[in-house]
């Protein structure tokens, strides 16, 4: 299933508005990564020497803890060798220095090890042990701040080629705002985004929440997101043809699974075959409760080809674009509208002669989709915050 089209503006346009507006948001971006953190231990892997005859070599990082991580060899980009796990832990001369991020390495990155010396083993494990000596720069990552060091990050996974973002209809019932986050990280991270919503037996309860539901779920497909609706827990799931396309999309790619807890990540990720079968938690309580079924994220093989890394269940996580110009790009529907305002670097919130708030108010930018941009800029996530007085229901 090849993927749809969501770029709603002319990749050749040469107006003296949009080139304006493409100027801005190349500023912008580039400030909005400059605070990226870049040590010694961040290598480009075109300066590897890595040596096959025992010394040097590059893996891929597929389980991340507190003291140590497992690695897969990856001697060729994309051929990952996960029957192949070495106990890995980073080199001493890393560790003292200053970092932003909670951890050296996360789930997906790239590494240059080498095997570890007799004074340099970290536990009396069978498996093979390596040290990390250098980190791949990330082509993308997903984020959350660390809670218990707020000014740090805690990456929890990288390099991941789609996001695939995974709700519930029900228990818990699905939220909007949430998936819209979701979407504009994708975005900013340049990954292509699917939304899978599980649980869509429990729409049979209610019309009224499955027509809502149905119109939101156009909306997303309207603007070209993919969306599937499955019940990963049903009998024979495995040969349902949503089961089968979203097979498709899986293969020979790197796709993050994330959502909140309950929602049924792991079940829909055991319906691919993965070479670890993920532990799903019984207890119904799960769904109210919102416990995570997955503590740390995990990099599986899928049987049908393909990768995915299975995070824990979160309910916050960071979006590096901060800047109104940065935001409204992520947010496909305003495209259209950039670099036609009044004010070059208009907001959209309550500046005169805005088109993106006109588009609102004609109906042709959705309010829902609208109000999640405003809790993005403002801080507000989803109140009222400093907007116009819009009839907008909450996401």
């Amino acid at each position: 299933m090849s993927k749809p089209p969501h770029r709603f503006w002319d990749e050749d346009d040469k107006s003296d508005s949009f080139e304006k507006y493409s100027k801005i948001r190349k500023r912008e971006k580039g400030k909005s990564r400059a605070s990226d953190l870049t040590t010694k231990f961040e290598v480009p892997e075109s300066q590897w020497e890595i040596n096959d005859s025992g010394g040097y070599f590059a893996a891929r990082v597929v389980e991340v803890h507190k003291r140590y991580a497992f690695v897969s060899l990856e001697a060729d980009l994309g051929t990952i060798k996960t029957n192949d796990v070495w106990l890995a832990t980073i080199a001493r001369k890393h560790l003292t220095a200053r970092r932003e991020q909670r951890n050296f390495v996360c789930v997906g990155d790239r590494v240059l090890c080498r095997p570890a010396l007799e004074d340099e083993l970290a536990s009396t494990s069978e498996l093979p042990q390596c040290m990390v000596e250098a980190l791949a720069p990330r082509r993308t990552r997903l984020a959350r701040r660390d809670p218990m060091t707020p000014e740090r990050e805690h990456v929890l996974c990288s390099n991941v080629d789609q996001l695939a973002i995974v709700a519930s209809f029900l228990m818990p019932q699905v939220k909007w705002g949430l998936i819209d986050r979701y979407l504009v990280l994708a975005e900013s991270e340049e990954i292509r985004p699917i939304i899978v919503l599980n649980k869509r037996d429990l729409l049979e309860e209610d019309s009224g929440f499955r027509a809502k539901c149905a119109e939101r779920i156009g909306v997303y497909q309207s603007l070209g997101y993919e969306v599937y609706c499955m019940q990963a827990n049903a009998k024979g799931a495995t040969r349902d043809s949503v089961t089968k396309e979203l097979a498709a999309v899986l293969k020979g790619k790197i796709t993050a699974f994330s959502g909140h807890s309950g929602v049924g990540k792991s079940s829909i990720i055991n319906l691919f075959k993965p070479e670890l079968v993920q532990a799903v938690e019984p207890d119904e309580e799960i769904l109210y409760k919102g416990r995570h079924t997955t503590s740390y994220a995990s990099f599986l093989k899928l049987g049908g080809g393909g990768y995915v890394i299975d995070t824990p269940g979160i309910r916050s996580f960071l979006i590096r674009e901060d800047s109104p110009i940065n935001l409204t790009h992520c947010f496909v529907e305003m495209r259209p509208f950039l670099g036609k305002c009044a004010f070059r670097e208009c907001r959209h919130v309550d500046e005169p002669n805005c088109m993106v708030m006109a588009a609102v108010e004609s109906g042709k930018i959705s309010g829902w989709r609208y109000k999640s941009y405003l809790g993005l800029l403002l801080g507000t996530t989803g109140r009222q915050g400093r907007t116009r007085d819009l009839a907008v229901e909450e996401p």
